[in-house]
């Protein structure tokens, strides 16, 4: 399972226009708009395979797994993330969709009004995405702002009930604590004290942590920290002692086992099959 960062900062959204291509199982915090430019390809979302024609959209939940299977080559596709940094409070609402993902297709009469104008938004997004405008990201975030209020329009009853505002707050918080996971990996980090960090216990901070990302702390550190020690074996010659230490092992012996048990081989043998490519 990949897990995606959350986005911030100058980059408050995500856009792709191109070829549907394979991607592996993967969540993230922001919630996900895929949409049918050209031909039909699939997407399967908490394992469930959904077929996307010209003109059909999903709209797939934040921290929903989802990935794009193989044999996707003959359709074309928008893809757009949106999270709190672009909406800010009003993506909350976003959180308290009922079921993780919604096929509006083409055809749909009960939906067509609503369908027919979020399509004309977001071709004119793909169309600005490959544009030279000096103006297009101006129309862009004008076209997102306008989807994000349509999609809460005709998906969800805006209310503030106490489960909502909880289940934000819980991924408010994971979010804070997959931060520290990014962004100080190579220290000693101690779940008990990120868990107290976050306002939980130990229990209840790893069964919350799981339920929103799909894993625990523990394999979602790790999974980073062998990231990190490929790209090094990769592009350094660090010794494997130097790199268990660079990624916060506490040992090289340590290191290696985790090493084997995610890639599937030694360090050093991926080292080798690496440089050899």
């Amino acid at each position: 399972m990949l897990y995606q960062k959350l986005l911030l900062g100058s980059n408050p959204f995500f856009i792709f226009v191109g070829k549907a291509f394979e991607f592996e199982t993967h969540r993230h915090p922001e919630f996900e708009l895929s949409y049918c430019l050209k031909g039909e390809y699939n997407v399967i979302c908490e394992n469930k395979l959904y077929s996307l024609r010209q003109g059909d959209f999903l709209i797939i939940s934040p921290m929903a797994s989802h990935e794009i299977p193989a044999n996707n080559r003959y359709g074309e596709m928008l893809t757009i993330d949106v999270g709190y940094a672009f909406l800010g409070e009003f993506f909350k609402e976003f959180t308290n969709y009922t079921t993780t993902c919604r096929l509006y297709q083409k055809n749909d009469s009960t939906t067509e009004s609503a369908n027919n104008e979020m399509v004309e938004l977001l071709e004119e997004i793909a169309r600005m995405h490959k544009s030279n405008s000096a103006l297009k990201e101006l129309f862009i975030k004008g076209n997102l702002y306008k989807i994000s209020a349509l999609l809460l329009q005709i998906t969800c009853d805006i209310d503030n009930d106490t489960a909502q505002n909880k289940k934000m707050t819980d991924i408010e918080k994971v979010e804070r604590a997959l931060e520290k996971i990014y962004n100080n990996y190579y220290e000693p980090l101690n779940i008990e004290n990120i868990s107290t960090s976050c306002g939980y216990s130990k229990s209840n901070f790893c069964k919350i942590f799981k339920a929103i990302t799909g894993d625990t702390f523990h394999s979602t550190l790790n999974r980073h920290r062998i990231e990190i020690a490929c790209m090094l074996l990769s592009e350094t010659n660090y010794t494997i002692e130097k790199i268990a230490c660079e990624t916060g092992f506490a040992d090289s012996k340590s290191f290696c086992r985790v090493f084997k048990r995610f890639m599937k081989k030694s360090a050093g043998e991926y080292r080798k099959y690496i440089k050899a490519r």
